[in-house]
Parts: C-alpha cells; structure tokens; sequence
C-alpha cells in the first residue's frame, strides 16, 4: 500500500480512545474543500508497509488503527493490510468515502473492522460539485456509497456518517436529504475551515460554531 510517511498519535480519531493514525496515499475524489491534498494529489514522501508497522510496534501506548486518506479503499492491497493488523491483535478503524462497496464487504465479512467513520458528502443532486467529478461518475459513486451505508447497517458494526458542512456548497435542503438518505445513523456535522484546500476558496463566509451547531440541532446530528 502507499502510505505518507507522516504517522500520528491521536485522541480524536477512534471513540474515547488514543490511537494510530495511518494516512493513505491516493483518492478517487477530488472534492474542492478536501483538506489533505497533498494526500489526494500523491505530493508526499511514500513509506513502506514495512516502516508502517515498525511505527505503529513503537507506539505501545495504544492497540487501536485508524486507517485514512486519501481514500484508503482505492488499494487492493488494504484487505491484507488489515487482516495482518488483526493477527497482531489491533482494532482497526477505516475512514472512507464509501465509493467502494465491494471492497467494504470483503472486509465487513471477515470481521476485520471494529469501526467506520462513512463520509456522505451530499445528496445525489449535488454529489458531482462536491466531489468533484463529472456528473456520470458521480452519479455511479453516490450509488456506491449508499450501497456502503447498507452493508454497515446489515453486517452491524459501529459506524458513524459524517459530512463537512461548506457554506455555498451545502445548505439546510441538503442536510434534510442526507437526513432521508442515512435514517437514524450517527450523524456529525464537520466544520470547514478554509486552510489548506485543494481549491482555493477565496470568499468565504463561516458558519461559526455556534451556528452550525444550532443547524445540527434541527436534524439531531453533532458537531465537530
């Protein structure tokens, strides 16, 4: 697998716990506020599979993974990859864009995740402007991705849904669809902090905290 040689201890990435987190090189979207480009766009120092475990050994304060991206599911290889972090005896969480099911149900089936963080960036209307793709392609991704949501509610395992809420991208019509769409899922609500994009948003006006809070509340969702 292509991995960035940048690998973090975190408290905010798997729920209520430190963890390792593992960035993917790579993504198959090209959404415009996406805060990793250098990640989507493959501009980093690459580590081997082999540096990546002598890191995570070294790191014995935790036994939890967090694998994200880039979009980690774009590499055939990251089946094997979490089935050797499993024989070790790590949980592992994947952070994904949902846009390969196929891939999601090897792993649901095997038992290889404990957790899933499930990015659902918009509804179908909008799903091409947000991620960045041309309107046939996304309309094949956006299936692929509700497609995932229905293999982590049919194989159970812990998961959440997430969606970084961008002025000008989204509005409340389109919270109200993603509502519709994920049912009674964990929901969050991701401020977007204009630093650092893939494209550059030069007008921005932020929503504040407090007011994306209030917005979260009216679709009982949270905020981070």
């Amino acid at each position: 697998m292509k991995f960035a040689r940048t690998v973090l201890t975190s408290l905010l990435d798997y729920p209520k716990s430190i963890s390792i987190v593992l960035f993917t090189v790579g993504c198959n979207f090209r959404c415009p506020y996406c805060h990793n480009p250098e990640l989507v766009l493959a501009e980093v120092a690459i580590a081997r599979e082999e540096e990546i475990f002598e890191e995570i050994r070294k790191r014995k304060i935790t036994n939890r993974v967090v694998i994200t991206g880039g979009e980690p599911t774009i590499h055939d290889d990251l089946l094997s990859f979490v089935r050797k972090l499993k024989r070790n005896n790590y949980l592992v969480k994947l952070d994904t864009n949902g846009s390969n099911p196929r891939m999601m149900e090897d792993l649901l089936a095997e038992g290889l995740l404990d957790y899933v963080a499930l990015d659902i960036k918009s509804g179908m209307e909008k799903f091409h402007t947000v991620s960045g793709l041309n309107e046939e392609l996304a309309k094949k991704m956006f299936e692929n991705v509700i497609e995932t949501l229905r293999l982590l509610k049919r194989y159970s395992v812990p998961y959440e849904v997430r969606t970084t809420y961008v002025p000008g991208l989204l509005d409340e019509r389109d919270l109200a669809r993603i509502k519709e769409l994920i049912g009674d899922s964990t929901w969050y609500l991701q401020r977007f902090r204009p630093q650092k994009t893939l494209r550059t948003f030069s007008s921005f006006a932020d929503t504040g905290y407090e007011n994306l809070s209030k917005l979260a509340s009216n679709f009982g969702t949270k905020v981070r």
